[in-house]
């Protein structure tokens, strides 16, 4: 063992006298210490770093606190807890003695009565904890200590301190909470809400082993195990064991039972079921026959990235949906979403006939790939030569699969790739749909929308170019293609907008038709019903008559976390066959970054967070936050740590401050105009509209007169895509063009005299960071091997920026020199940027004046795909409860 850092035994030295380390595990590291004011021994428990920064140290000591109040002779409690070097440690008395693992590694086999002893000692425990309102989460015999030969349970409700303070975070640590031998199935189908059945199933378990050995299941990898425990009766004990009484054996396997209404209902009840003269066996039908149709195959752990993930596979879909019944599954990855820019674009899709997922993921060498697995197999496979493709979608015939390459940051430019699912050669598409928003009519037709680009456009058959007729396609967002291939669902938005109304696109007349007003993210209809995902990640579901083109009945909500990017997609995918796959919503983390890299959470986790700003004095920042009704700017006091909302629009987003720090200037979109307004916060005035334009995509920065905004606006030419401009008139306008080219231009940055612009282009092919003179003149450029997202210190001597680097992604400072002329005098990486979102056409970050500390918005990333089958029976079904 090490000895113990000299940073903890220098922080605890008023308390404890920290003497060496007795142990380290996936959570903490343990050392022996003297409680200095007692004169006692104890074991100090630290958080491991990457674990408190994930979780917060804060939240996991405020999550404990309810353990600290557990006072039972079979539970080693908790004598202290505090954060010391950023991360959080806790205190237990220090049990002279070993854990029953230590015991069953030297005995192998118990007395049985010592077994049954042990077992009621733990279950008088978890009864008493249960009661109280905490559930252990992680019985084993490592945490069981043997104490006098009494049973002691360790870490009692620690990893409900964990998985309440992270959240659904947990892949992020790289942990995964329970063992797989004594995991309920529900535990490992990731279940959230897990009950004291659980805890009585780990108890069962181990008693099991107590007796025979070896735990109920095992297996030479942790798949094995797990497919054993989702599938498997366990053999009975006194197979092994004639000494086993019967009502012992009896006890035992009800308390594995594979549904938790199956077990017993507390642990009181096994306990006593261990003593007692008999107990007559809970249903002992094959387990086929009892599990939901939804596990009957099944699941498979995968161990991707070393993290621990859970599979349960399904029978097959077929195309008929009423002959498969509704179901949940969980499909999981530790590498889910991949890295760097992936997580803005769409992570999974489905084969037509709903039989396979494909999704970006990981491959062994850290790269963003494709992978493809389907329901009914143990593993994944990546397929062959689709490194650096994204957003996936699958072609009607189910043999090929479209992405989107990252060129952003590769050196070659991004185009639409098709491969064979199998393996082989990528080409390029013709027209370079982007797959984001793309489907394909009954005749071959593809039609997509053009990323940032207006109007919803279409590649024939034949590979001819075209687009639907109208001016009203200019602000949609192509989601479907309906059956009979004149008609589609589209969405009103546009860039930089989370979300818009629904409606009914006539693809030859170019005719539109609204469907619904409320605020959609995306939707398909399938089976007579209209599924649709909503700005703050809940699902919905409801009739939908094609015949008259109208919603037909009340909707239902079908999933309530479905993960919304970055770049306003679902994170979903739906196949003719009923069958949708969605990755679930973690909360993103509003994090302050130091220079060094060092990191502190600066507001609670939310759903939801983009585009921070800090007031011109450092002191607050703005940011938006999106609700189920509406996305809205608030404003972060960081010394109070409160959010207070500023705007109420319906459509606030994307604040920018005034330059005298005492207003705030924001957008909002409606069906076919974004609009500027300026409020200031706290004094009760509502919002003054400045200016309109539906060419308009982002706020904007202020001139530092504040005679004009710089902002991003969309064909401000004939021929040019993505254009810089300038609102002029104080920000009433007009808006003027700044630079306009064929070529994306976006991600405006000001030095703060007003003289040099920074911006963001793919003249090059690949987006690299460029200063010029805003009126006009020669450009330099800043980055080398890609960049984007600029950011001005405000002394004008750096510029920040977002660059590529192996596998991710990191936060670079050019220093430079603006007078007579701009020159970058060097390049400095600070830290690793990989996992804080980005955004478009806009920075997602923002830096203090003094150039010390970033305001970054943390993806925490998911490991699981959902998998719905049958989803608009389980609509019916839900709407008839």
């Amino acid at each position: 063992m090490s000895l113990p850092p000299s940073a903890l035994v220098f922080a605890l030295a008023d308390r404890y006298r920290v003497e060496r380390e007795l142990g380290a595990g996936g959570m903490a590291t343990v050392y022996l210490a003297e409680d200095l004011k007692h004169h006692r021994q104890v074991a100090i428990k630290v958080l491991k770093p990457e674990l408190a920064a994930v979780i917060g140290a804060a939240r996991f000591l405020q999550e404990i606190r309810t353990i600290a109040t557990l006072q039972h002779p079979h539970i080693l409690g908790l004598i202290d807890s505090g954060d010391v070097q950023g991360t959080a440690y806790y205190v237990m008395p220090y049990v002279e003695g070993e854990s029953l693992r230590d015991r069953l590694n030297r005995e192998k086999q118990l007395p049985v009565a010592v077994a049954v002893r042990l077992a009621t000692e733990v279950a008088s425990a978890l009864d008493y904890a249960h009661r109280h309102g905490v559930i252990h989460r992680d019985i084993k015999p490592e945490n069981v200590l043997l104490h006098d030969g009494q049973a002691l349970v360790a870490d009692f409700g620690i990893a409900l301190a964990v998985s309440a303070a992270a959240g659904s975070r947990m892949t992020e640590t790289g942990l995964s909470l329970g063992t797989p031998h004594y995991m309920s199935p529900e535990q490992a189908m990731g279940e959230r809400d897990i009950t004291p059945r659980s805890d009585v199933y780990a108890l069962g378990a181990m008693t099991y082993e107590m007796l025979s050995g070896d735990p109920p299941f095992t297996g030479s990898t942790a798949q094995a195990i797990v497919a054993k425990v989702m599938s498997e009766e366990p053999v009975p004990l006194r197979r092994y064991r004639k000494a086993v009484p019967e009502a012992v054996d009896a006890a035992v396997h009800t308390a594995l039972e594979k549904l938790p209404a199956d077990r017993f209902g507390t642990a009181a009840e096994f306990s006593a079921a261990l003593t007692g003269p008999g107990t007559a066996r809970a249903d002992r039908r094959p387990l086929l026959t009892r599990l939901a149709p939804a596990a009957s195959l099944g699941a498979v752990l995968l161990l991707l990235g070393g993290v621990v993930g859970w599979l349960l596979a399904v029978r097959r879909a077929t195309l008929d949906t009423g002959g498969l019944p509704p179901s949940r599954l969980a499909l999981l990855s530790a590498g889910l979403g991949g890295t760097g820019i992936a997580s803005q674009y769409r992570q999974v899709a489905l084969t037509p006939d709903g039989e396979a997922a494909v999704f970006v993921t990981l491959s062994p060498e850290s790269r963003n790939v494709l992978a493809i697995q389907r329901l009914d197999a143990a593993e994944p496979t990546i397929i062959e030569g689709s490194g650096g493709m994204l957003s996936p979608r699958v072609t009607p015939d189910g043999r090929s699969v479209i992405g989107w390459s990252a060129g952003l940051f590769s050196g070659e430019q991004e185009h639409a790739l098709r491969i064979p699912i199998g393996g082989g050669a990528a080409e390029m598409v013709a027209g370079d749909p982007q797959t984001n928003n793309m489907d394909w009519g009954a005749d071959g037709t593809l039609w997509f929308t053009p990323y940032l680009a207006p109007g919803v456009q279409r590649i024939g058959p034949d590979g001819s170019l075209g687009a639907a007729p109208g001016d009203a396609t200019r602000r949609l967002r192509l989601q479907q293609v309906l059956p009979d291939g004149q008609r589609a669902l589209a969405l009103q938005a546009s860039t930089g907008v989370a979300f818009g109304p629904l409606v009914l696109l006539d693809l030859r007349s170019g005719a539109v038709m609204p469907v619904t007003d409320l605020p959609v993210v995306e939707a398909r209809i399938v089976g007579g019903e209209l599924l649709y995902v909503r700005p703050d990640g809940t699902m919905w579901g409801a009739p939908f008559d094609e015949d008259a083109d109208r919603i037909a009945g009340d909707a239902v909500q079908v999933a309530g976390d479905v993960d919304v990017s970055a770049l306003s997609l679902a994170q979903w995918a739906v196949a003719p066959t009923g069958t949708v796959a969605y990755v679930p919503a973690t909360p993103l983390s509003l994090m302050l970054v130091n220079r060094d890299g060092s990191r502190r959470t600066a507001a609670p986790d939310r759903s939801s967070y983009h585009f921070p700003q800090f007031s011109p004095d450092g002191r607050q920042l703005t940011v938006d936050l999106t609700s189920a009704e509406a996305r809205e700017v608030w404003l972060l006091s960081l010394s109070q740590r409160t959010l207070t909302r500023v705007t109420f629009t319906g459509d606030g987003h994307d604040a920018t401050w005034t330059p005298d720090g005492r207003a705030i200037t924001f957008t909002s979109f409606d069906s076919s105009t974004t609009a500027i307004w300026q409020v200031r916060p706290g004094d009760g005035v509502a919002a003054e509209s400045l200016f309109a334009s539906p060419k308009l995509s982002f706020t904007g920065f202020w001139k530092p007169d504040g005679s004009g905004l710089i902002t991003v606006a969309t064909e401000l030419a004939p021929g040019s895509g993505v254009d810089l401009a300038v609102v002029e008139g104080a920000g009433r306008g007009p808006m003027k063009p700044v630079i306009v080219n064929a070529f994306e231009t976006q991600y405006p940055a000001l030095s703060p005299d007003g003289h040099w612009l920074a911006y963001v282009s793919q003249q090059s092919g690949v987006q690299q960071v460029y200063v010029r003179a805003l009126e006009g003149g020669a450009e330099t450029q800043v980055s080398r091997e890609g960049g984007t997202e600029p950011v001005w210190r405000d002394n004008g001597r750096e510029l920040f920026f977002i660059a590529p680097s192996e596998g991710g992604k990191v936060m670079m400072a050019a220093s430079v020199r603006t007078e007579p002329d701009f020159e970058v005098l060097g390049r400095q990486v600070l830290f690793d940027a990989t996992g804080f979102l980005g955004a478009n056409p806009h920075a997602n970050y923002d830096v203090t004046p003094d150039g010390q500390t970033f305001a970054m918005v943390h993806r925490n990333p998911a490991n699981r795909i959902v998998i719905l089958q049958n989803v608009p029976e389980l609509v019916r079904r839900i709407r008839e409860r």
